[in-house]
């Protein structure tokens, strides 16, 4: 049974929270897929969710290299978790012929951005995370450097979808 948990995350600090409390809830084999317009926040999300895993490295987005993977410490719930960015998929082929398949099985945490542009390659995930913007914060044409600053600290909404029977058991948790 599909369960949905929509948020208002006000700034960086309720998303740092978001990730944190999923942090907790994730166990090895999870598959989670984020999605959002560029900008949205899945890869401060993701860093966030990084260090609640216990890691203090730094996170760096793998936007051009399409996997960024971080071994994790002992006390996390996985030995692995691996971050891609597969916004520069052209076809959902190049996920097997890259050979990110064998990257999820049940050792390891997976969290995928842009999992649409490899959309037939990848198993069914346990969570779906949307994140969007604020409306009232939407902007047409340049932004000046104050107004970049507020568009980036604005307000997200995050739709969370617990897809599996395990994600659904705990959603919850994430308010």
């Amino acid at each position: 049974m599909t369960m949905f948990l929509t948020l208002r995350l006000e700034n960086e600090q309720a998303t740092e929270q978001l990730a944190h409390n999923l942090a907790k809830q994730l166990c090895a084999g999870d598959l989670v897929f984020l999605s959002g317009d560029l900008g949205a926040g899945k890869t401060t999300f993701t860093r966030h969710l990084i260090r609640a895993l216990g890691l203090t490295t730094k996170v760096k987005s793998p936007t051009y290299t399409l996997l960024e993977s971080y071994d994790l410490p002992d006390s996390a719930q996985a030995k692995t978790l691996h971050h891609f960015d597969l916004y520069r998929l052209s076809d959902p082929r190049e996920w097997y012929s890259a050979g990110f398949e064998e990257t999820l099985n049940d050792q390891n945490i997976a969290v995928i951005e842009w999992a649409d542009k490899a959309q037939g390659a990848l198993p069914k995930p346990d969570w779906r995370i949307h994140i969007t913007h604020d409306e009232s914060t939407e902007v047409q044409g340049e932004l000046s450097s104050n107004q970049s600053e507020d568009f980036f600290n604005a307000p997200r909404f995050a739709v969370i979808e617990a897809v599996s029977q395990k994600a659904a058991n705990k959603i919850a948790a994430l308010r």
